[in-house]
């Protein structure tokens, strides 16, 4: 395993609140995208077409960059110093362009039908193009690709940053309070900007209030990080290579584990977050609102037990037997979702399911960087990133392709999402909690020597 000797308490500054303030922004800005991306994009794209494996297949463009993006923005941020600090600057520099592209993707029809008439069409040419299902995918098409990739981009920074300015023994915490300010915004998202109404952007809405998140809460926010940030850690490790990159992680068993255990346990968590508003709208048929109302219970539970759980894992509970809690709740989340049949029930659904899947967000990113060396911290959350992102597309890939096979029928997703929360169960209890047994001995020793 790599050394991690040099994630002593010592070499951080102490988190203070204006930090937990600041992470805590900069997560809900970037998580608002993230419920626009699950919740509001599949019934966008679904105005074009109904094909299940294609609306996965589009949705899955965000995780499928994570390959690209997570990797260099790592490598990148261990390396380089810019006035604005090292991983703050592509926040800065990111987030409004995700913004552009989000104020466009509802107006697809309006921006088609502009261009047409800026290169001379008449009226009667440009509202036939701006109604034609072709035109409006491929432009469609190209937004996300623009939005998720910079998106992805972003994600590679915010994972670094905890590990560069927060303490080891802050980190569940700070997640906790972060995943508190993301969900309390996600309840009120969910719950009243899902369709803003005829007098209110109608359908636009959630993708307005996303853009106006990324610009203030991250952009914004990234400025005042950034000043925190010190250069890079110089040291005489041998040159990066494509294959040792892979290889300071996969050579460890317990950090290979630990990535197989990421993998799976996102894809049972995105399958399920990926298709939700498809089962509810499509088959269900559920209205729109109906079902953030409904879902957004999901953001409820996540407000009020966040930080709760993120405090009572760091204190009491190694971080392998929590992980396996939360994804033994997610199961059972799963049979109550596969017999859902209503708003109340998907209600139900939404609460059980999050406390298992609150669980997992709270503990699985603070406790890997438990495992890692400081000067390489990029380089390994990359590696992380890459698991969360290949279990995310996987889900929306294979899980859209087998709804496609069985009719569309989004029902699936509930066995499905089933079948990879146990495997992650099994898999995580093989890793273990070096910390959280260090922090036994001592107590056992002090006892004895009392």
């Amino acid at each position: 395993m790599p050394d991690s000797s040099s994630n002593s308490p010592s070499l951080y500054s102490r988190a203070t609140l204006p930090l937990f303030l600041a992470f805590s922004s900069l997560w809900t800005g970037l998580v608002l995208t993230e419920f626009v991306s699950n919740a509001v994009l599949p019934l966008t794209i679904g105005r074009f077409t109904e094909d299940a494996f294609i609306i996965g297949l589009l949705v899955a463009i965000n995780p499928a960059f994570g390959f690209v993006a997570n990797p260099i923005i790592g490598i990148i941020g261990d390396r380089i110093w810019t006035p604005v600090g090292r991983r703050a600057f592509f926040l800065i520099v990111g987030a409004p362009i995700v913004a552009f592209c989000l104020l466009l993707v509802p107006n697809t029809p309006e921006v088609i039908a502009w261009c047409a008439e800026l290169f001379g069409s008449d009226a009667a040419r440009a509202l036939e193009l701006s109604t034609s299902a072709t035109y409006n995918l491929i432009l469609l098409i190209s937004l996300i690709v623009v939005y998720q990739l910079v998106q992805d981009i972003l994600w590679g920074s915010d994972h670094p940053l905890l590990a560069d300015l927060v303490p080891p023994d802050m980190r569940t915490r700070m997640v906790g309070s972060m995943n508190t300010f993301a969900q309390i915004a996600g309840f009120f998202f969910m719950r009243y900007a899902l369709d803003g109404g005829p007098n209110f952007f109608g359908e636009k809405l959630p993708y307005y209030i996303a853009a106006a998140a990324q610009v203030i809460m991250v952009a914004a926010v990234a400025v005042y990080i950034g000043r925190l940030e010190k250069p890079p850690v110089k040291t005489n490790r041998p040159k990066l290579t494509i294959k040792r990159y892979f290889s300071d992680a996969f050579a460890d068993k317990t950090l290979r584990r630990y990535l197989i255990m990421v993998l799976t346990g996102a894809f049972a968590l995105n399958c399920v977050q990926g298709f939700s508003s498809m089962f509810a709208v499509k088959t269900l048929l559920m209205e729109r609102a109906d079902y953030g109302k409904a879902w957004s219970y999901f953001s409820l539970v996540s407000l009020a037990s966040a930080f709760a759980i993120g405090w009572a894992v760091e204190r009491f509970c190694p971080k392998p037997v929590a992980l396996a809690i939360g994804y033994a709740v997610m199961t059972v989340g799963c049979i109550v979702g596969f017999f859902t049949d209503g708003p109340l029930t998907l209600s139900i659904t939404a609460v059980v399911f999050a406390f298992g899947a609150v669980t997992f967000q709270v503990t699985y990113k603070a406790f890997y960087t438990e495992f890692l060396p400081r000067d390489i911290i990029g380089q390994l959350s990359g590696v992380l990133n890459i698991c969360y992102a290949l279990g995310r597309m996987s889900a929306l890939v294979m899980g859209g392709a087998i709804i496609s096979l069985l009719g569309n029928d989004y029902r699936y997703i509930w066995p499905i999402s089933a079948v990879f929360a146990v495997i992650s169960l099994f898999l995580v209890l093989g890793i273990p909690d070096p910390r959280y047994n260090e922090r036994k001995k001592q107590a056992a020793a002090a006892a004895t020597g009392s």
